[in-house]
Protein backbone atom coordinates (compact mmCIF):
# COMPACT_ATOMS: atom_id res chain seq x y z
CA UNK A 1 0.00 0.00 0.00
CA UNK A 2 0.95 3.37 -0.43
CA UNK A 3 2.43 5.24 1.96
CA UNK A 4 1.67 9.12 3.12
CA UNK A 5 4.36 11.41 4.13
CA UNK A 6 4.54 14.56 5.58
CA UNK A 7 8.40 16.36 4.70
CA UNK A 8 9.74 19.33 6.65
CA UNK A 9 10.75 21.79 4.24
CA UNK A 10 12.41 24.74 5.84
CA UNK A 11 9.16 27.39 6.86
CA UNK A 12 6.38 24.76 5.38
CA UNK A 13 5.69 20.98 4.84
CA UNK A 14 5.27 18.63 2.00
CA UNK A 15 2.79 16.32 1.10
CA UNK A 16 4.41 13.18 -0.35
CA UNK A 17 3.37 9.37 -1.41
CA UNK A 18 5.38 6.45 -1.74
CA UNK A 19 4.29 3.38 -3.64
CA UNK A 20 5.95 0.24 -3.42
CA UNK A 21 7.40 -1.69 -6.77
CA UNK A 22 9.87 -3.98 -7.74
CA UNK A 23 12.11 -1.89 -9.97
CA UNK A 24 14.21 1.38 -9.83
CA UNK A 25 12.72 3.99 -7.95
CA UNK A 26 11.13 6.69 -9.60
CA UNK A 27 10.83 10.19 -8.35
CA UNK A 28 7.88 12.39 -10.28
CA UNK A 29 8.70 16.60 -10.32
CA UNK A 30 5.46 18.46 -11.28
CA UNK A 31 4.80 21.12 -13.56
CA UNK A 32 5.05 24.75 -12.36
CA UNK A 33 1.53 25.01 -11.07
CA UNK A 34 0.71 21.25 -10.92
CA UNK A 35 0.26 19.04 -8.64
CA UNK A 36 0.70 15.11 -8.06
CA UNK A 37 -2.22 14.40 -9.66
CA UNK A 38 -1.69 14.96 -12.95
CA UNK A 39 0.96 11.69 -12.96
CA UNK A 40 -1.84 9.32 -12.36
CA UNK A 41 -2.18 8.56 -15.85
CA UNK A 42 1.75 7.75 -16.27
CA UNK A 43 1.50 5.83 -12.58
CA UNK A 44 -1.37 3.64 -13.75
CA UNK A 45 0.56 2.66 -17.07
CA UNK A 46 3.65 1.60 -14.44
CA UNK A 47 0.91 -0.57 -12.85
CA UNK A 48 3.69 -1.46 -9.95
CA UNK A 49 6.44 -2.42 -12.14
CA UNK A 50 8.60 0.55 -10.03
CA UNK A 51 8.82 2.13 -6.75
CA UNK A 52 7.44 5.74 -7.01
CA UNK A 53 7.50 8.77 -5.39
CA UNK A 54 5.51 11.57 -5.88
CA UNK A 55 5.03 15.05 -3.78
CA UNK A 56 3.50 18.23 -3.91
CA UNK A 57 5.85 21.63 -4.11
CA UNK A 58 5.48 24.60 -2.01
CA UNK A 59 1.64 25.93 -2.06
CA UNK A 60 0.81 23.23 -4.39
CA UNK A 61 -1.83 20.05 -3.66
CA UNK A 62 -1.75 19.25 -0.28
CA UNK A 63 1.42 21.30 0.49
CA UNK A 64 1.90 24.07 2.88
CA UNK A 65 2.28 28.01 1.60
CA UNK A 66 5.98 29.17 1.78
CA UNK A 67 7.86 32.71 2.08
CA UNK A 68 10.48 30.97 -0.46
CA UNK A 69 8.99 29.61 -4.14
CA UNK A 70 12.95 30.50 -5.76
CA UNK A 71 14.18 27.20 -8.04
CA UNK A 72 16.94 27.14 -5.38
CA UNK A 73 14.03 26.13 -2.76
CA UNK A 74 12.75 23.42 -4.65
CA UNK A 75 15.77 21.92 -5.77
CA UNK A 76 16.65 21.45 -2.00
CA UNK A 77 13.38 20.06 -1.40
CA UNK A 78 14.02 17.06 -3.75
CA UNK A 79 16.59 16.01 -1.69
CA UNK A 80 14.93 16.33 0.98
CA UNK A 81 12.01 14.03 -0.02
CA UNK A 82 14.95 11.49 -1.09
CA UNK A 83 16.15 11.72 2.61
CA UNK A 84 12.98 10.93 3.74
CA UNK A 85 11.35 7.95 1.82
CA UNK A 86 14.91 6.75 1.53
CA UNK A 87 14.99 5.86 -1.97
CA UNK A 88 18.56 5.26 -3.54
CA UNK A 89 19.42 6.44 -6.88
CA UNK A 90 16.07 6.99 -8.27
CA UNK A 91 15.22 8.05 -11.75
CA UNK A 92 13.78 11.67 -11.91
CA UNK A 93 10.76 12.20 -13.96
CA UNK A 94 10.49 15.61 -14.10
CA UNK A 95 7.62 18.01 -16.47
CA UNK A 96 8.22 21.40 -17.27
CA UNK A 97 9.19 22.67 -14.17
CA UNK A 98 9.98 19.79 -12.82
CA UNK A 99 12.38 19.04 -15.96
CA UNK A 100 14.43 21.88 -15.04
CA UNK A 101 14.68 21.17 -11.26
CA UNK A 102 15.72 17.31 -12.11
CA UNK A 103 18.93 18.62 -14.27
CA UNK A 104 19.89 21.28 -11.42
CA UNK A 105 19.52 18.80 -9.14
CA UNK A 106 21.29 15.57 -11.01
CA UNK A 107 24.26 18.15 -11.80
CA UNK A 108 24.61 18.64 -8.13
CA UNK A 109 24.07 15.27 -6.89
CA UNK A 110 25.13 12.99 -9.47
CA UNK A 111 25.88 10.45 -7.31
CA UNK A 112 22.32 10.53 -5.89
CA UNK A 113 20.38 10.09 -9.90
CA UNK A 114 20.43 7.71 -11.41
CA UNK A 115 18.78 8.70 -14.86
CA UNK A 116 16.52 11.39 -16.14
CA UNK A 117 12.80 11.70 -18.09
CA UNK A 118 12.13 15.31 -19.39
CA UNK A 119 9.05 15.57 -20.46
CA UNK A 120 8.91 19.26 -22.25
CA UNK A 121 10.86 20.60 -20.02
CA UNK A 122 14.57 21.75 -19.36
CA UNK A 123 15.34 23.07 -22.84
CA UNK A 124 18.50 24.84 -22.16
CA UNK A 125 17.38 28.72 -23.63
CA UNK A 126 16.32 32.06 -21.94
CA UNK A 127 12.97 33.34 -24.36
CA UNK A 128 12.36 36.58 -21.50
CA UNK A 129 14.16 40.02 -22.51
CA UNK A 130 12.45 42.51 -20.32
CA UNK A 131 9.55 43.17 -22.15
CA UNK A 132 8.70 39.66 -22.28
CA UNK A 133 8.88 39.10 -18.26
CA UNK A 134 6.55 42.89 -17.88
CA UNK A 135 4.01 40.93 -19.96
CA UNK A 136 4.22 37.72 -17.77
CA UNK A 137 3.52 39.78 -14.75
CA UNK A 138 0.79 41.68 -16.62
CA UNK A 139 -0.49 38.13 -17.49
CA UNK A 140 -0.66 36.52 -14.02
CA UNK A 141 -2.44 39.98 -12.66
CA UNK A 142 -5.26 39.33 -15.18
CA UNK A 143 -5.47 35.81 -14.61
CA UNK A 144 -5.38 35.66 -10.71
CA UNK A 145 -9.00 35.60 -9.97
CA UNK A 146 -9.29 32.04 -12.22
CA UNK A 147 -5.96 30.73 -10.35
CA UNK A 148 -7.40 31.28 -7.20
CA UNK A 149 -10.70 29.80 -8.16
CA UNK A 150 -8.17 26.92 -9.49
CA UNK A 151 -6.16 26.90 -6.14
CA UNK A 152 -9.47 26.16 -4.08
CA UNK A 153 -10.31 23.44 -5.99
CA UNK A 154 -6.92 21.80 -5.73
CA UNK A 155 -5.89 22.79 -9.43
CA UNK A 156 -3.37 25.22 -9.19
CA UNK A 157 -0.79 26.38 -6.97
CA UNK A 158 -1.97 28.84 -4.05
CA UNK A 159 0.64 32.10 -5.16
CA UNK A 160 -0.30 35.43 -5.20
CA UNK A 161 -0.29 36.36 -9.54
CA UNK A 162 3.50 38.18 -8.02
CA UNK A 163 4.51 34.75 -6.98
CA UNK A 164 3.19 33.13 -9.78
CA UNK A 165 4.99 35.32 -12.47
CA UNK A 166 8.77 36.00 -10.45
CA UNK A 167 8.77 32.26 -10.41
CA UNK A 168 7.88 31.69 -13.65
CA UNK A 169 10.56 34.92 -15.13
CA UNK A 170 13.27 33.18 -12.60
CA UNK A 171 12.60 29.23 -14.53
CA UNK A 172 13.19 30.61 -17.61
CA UNK A 173 16.66 32.40 -16.04
CA UNK A 174 17.35 29.30 -14.86
CA UNK A 175 17.13 27.74 -18.51
CA UNK A 176 19.28 30.19 -19.81
CA UNK A 177 21.50 28.79 -17.46
CA UNK A 178 21.59 25.13 -17.69
CA UNK A 179 24.36 24.38 -20.74
CA UNK A 180 26.72 23.96 -17.80
CA UNK A 181 24.41 21.61 -15.73
CA UNK A 182 23.66 19.46 -18.94
CA UNK A 183 27.63 19.18 -19.27
CA UNK A 184 28.14 17.88 -15.34
CA UNK A 185 25.46 14.98 -15.99
CA UNK A 186 26.70 11.64 -15.28
CA UNK A 187 23.49 9.49 -15.96
CA UNK A 188 20.98 9.15 -19.14
CA UNK A 189 18.87 11.85 -19.61
CA UNK A 190 15.99 11.90 -22.65
CA UNK A 191 13.44 13.99 -23.76
CA UNK A 192 10.20 13.87 -24.79
CA UNK A 193 9.27 16.66 -26.70
CA UNK A 194 5.74 17.72 -27.37
CA UNK A 195 4.99 20.03 -30.87
CA UNK A 196 1.24 21.21 -30.02
CA UNK A 197 0.69 25.23 -28.51
CA UNK A 198 1.05 26.20 -25.51
CA UNK A 199 -1.07 29.19 -24.05
CA UNK A 200 0.51 32.26 -23.25
CA UNK A 201 3.55 31.73 -26.26
CA UNK A 202 3.58 31.53 -29.73
CA UNK A 203 4.16 28.78 -32.08
CA UNK A 204 7.23 30.26 -33.11
CA UNK A 205 8.06 30.70 -29.67
CA UNK A 206 7.64 27.27 -28.79
CA UNK A 207 9.13 26.05 -31.62
CA UNK A 208 12.30 27.73 -30.60
CA UNK A 209 12.34 26.56 -27.34
CA UNK A 210 12.01 23.34 -28.27
CA UNK A 211 14.86 23.01 -30.68
CA UNK A 212 17.01 24.22 -27.76
CA UNK A 213 16.79 20.48 -26.74
CA UNK A 214 19.43 20.02 -29.65
CA UNK A 215 21.91 22.05 -27.93
CA UNK A 216 21.38 19.89 -24.48
CA UNK A 217 22.78 16.72 -26.72
CA UNK A 218 25.39 18.70 -28.58
CA UNK A 219 26.60 19.56 -24.61
CA UNK A 220 26.56 15.88 -23.58
CA UNK A 221 26.36 12.67 -25.58
CA UNK A 222 24.17 11.40 -22.42
CA UNK A 223 21.14 13.33 -23.14
CA UNK A 224 19.01 12.38 -26.35
CA UNK A 225 15.30 12.72 -27.64
CA UNK A 226 13.74 10.29 -26.77
CA UNK A 227 10.23 11.03 -29.22
CA UNK A 228 8.54 14.00 -29.92
CA UNK A 229 4.39 13.39 -29.66
CA UNK A 230 1.37 15.85 -31.15
CA UNK A 231 0.25 16.85 -27.72
CA UNK A 232 0.54 20.06 -26.10
CA UNK A 233 2.26 20.96 -23.12
CA UNK A 234 -0.51 21.14 -21.11
CA UNK A 235 -1.98 17.39 -21.68
CA UNK A 236 1.41 15.70 -22.95
CA UNK A 237 0.99 13.33 -19.41
CA UNK A 238 -2.85 12.71 -19.92
CA UNK A 239 -2.96 12.56 -23.56
CA UNK A 240 0.55 10.34 -24.21
CA UNK A 241 1.03 8.53 -20.83
CA UNK A 242 2.44 5.87 -22.59
CA UNK A 243 5.51 7.85 -24.75
CA UNK A 244 6.22 9.12 -20.96
CA UNK A 245 6.14 5.25 -19.66
CA UNK A 246 8.55 3.94 -22.72
CA UNK A 247 11.15 6.92 -21.84
CA UNK A 248 10.88 5.77 -18.48
CA UNK A 249 11.94 2.39 -18.96
CA UNK A 250 13.88 3.40 -21.54
CA UNK A 251 16.20 5.08 -19.02
CA UNK A 252 15.76 2.56 -16.46
CA UNK A 253 17.27 0.00 -18.78
CA UNK A 254 20.26 1.98 -18.95
CA UNK A 255 20.58 3.30 -15.27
Amino acid sequence: MSRQLTITAADTRLHAVDTPGEGRPLLFLNGGFATQRHWNHVLQRLAGRHRTVTFDARARGKSGRSADYSARGAVDDIGRVIEATGIERPVLVGWSHGATLAVRYAAEHPDQVAGLVLVDGAYPISMFDEAGKDAARKQFRRLGWIMRIMAALGLSARMTPAESAEMVIELDTVNGELGPDFEALQCPAVYVVATGPHSGASDEDMRTLRAAAAKAESLNERVSVFATTPSNHVQILSKDPGTVVAAIEDVVARA
